[in-house]
């Protein structure tokens, strides 16, 4: 589940990365809005899960349209500037949700409650349900990018901007389409941790790290890549802290980041910039 979460978050990072050349390093936040957007829909207005994290998903994905709009397409060419954009987005992001969530963690109930006995394991049925619709959700990404119009024309920008562009392609409705499909998984992922775990500002920075990690070990531009880089480290995040003492296995996991880099800096699959 750990690893299904890190790749459904990083993928959207990933796609925006590639499409757009602009490292979004307000995706932690985003993410963080994202749970706060569904606790809100469940638990206040009481719309239950199956009703609140589809519109979560809209309400993140028509944030991701204004931020593309708004923030990053003025700056599209100039990936300094973008940057800086990215950092002010994480401030007013996290200094919003202060004011209006403040220091106390949330929480939802479970998506199903109750456990699944097999092989003599119970293994929770609220984390399985997780586990069960990032996979769905992420293997029809994979089938939308890979078969539909818009797909295709995602993976012509990423290859060739300048060449799509001659070939017809628009460059801005399409950044506008990734920009909300990454904010629509990070709000979607954001949601889901929150009914199996907790919600809190401080998960924002916890998963820009884990973003930055994962896509480190896949490479930059390889988006299939973040499958592995995500299973590896959703892995490293579920066996450490059975086998470590929390003060060193966070060191241990960042060393481990560290130490792939060294080796191979271009990451499993990514290529030499």
């Amino acid at each position: 589940m750990t690893s299904s979460i890190y790749i459904l978050v990083a993928l959207g990072f990933a796609l925006v990365f590639s499409v757009m050349r602009i490292m979004n390093f307000a995706h932690g936040a985003i993410y963080m809005i994202g749970g706060f957007v569904a606790y809100n829909f469940w638990v206040p207005l009481g719309l239950g899960p199956w009703v609140s994290l589809p519109l979560t998903m809209l309400t993140m994905g028509l944030f991701g349209l204004f931020i593309e709009r708004v923030c990053f397409r003025p700056f599209q060419k100039d990936f300094e500037k973008a940057t800086v954009m990215a950092v002010g987005l994480i401030i007013v992001l996290k200094t919003g949700a202060d004011l209006t969530v403040g220091p106390l963690a949330k929480g939802m109930p479970p998506l199903v409650r109750g456990s699944i006995m097999t092989v003599g394991v119970s293994i929770p049925a609220d984390k399985l349900a997780v586990l069960l619709i990032v996979c769905i959700l992420l293997a029809v990404l994979v089938l939308f990018i890979q078969k539909s119009k818009f797909g295709q024309a995602m993976l012509a920008i990423a290859h060739d901007a300048d060449a799509a562009s001659l070939m017809g392609v628009n460059i801005h409705r399409i950044s506008g389409l990734v920009c909300a499909t990454g904010c629509a998984l990070a709000g979607l992922a954001g949601g889901l941790v929150g009914s199996v775990l907790v919600l809190d500002v401080a998960i924002a920075n916890l998963m820009l790290v884990k973003i930055i990690a994962v896509v480190i070990l896949a490479g930059i531009g390889s988006i299939g890549g973040i499958w592995a880089g995500g299973l590896l480290l959703g892995a490293v995040d579920a066996l450490g802290p059975y086998f470590l003492p929390n003060v060193i296995y966070d060191p241990f996991a960042l060393a481990l980041v560290v130490l792939i880099l060294v080796i191979r800096p271009q990451g499993f699959f990514g290529r030499e910039m």
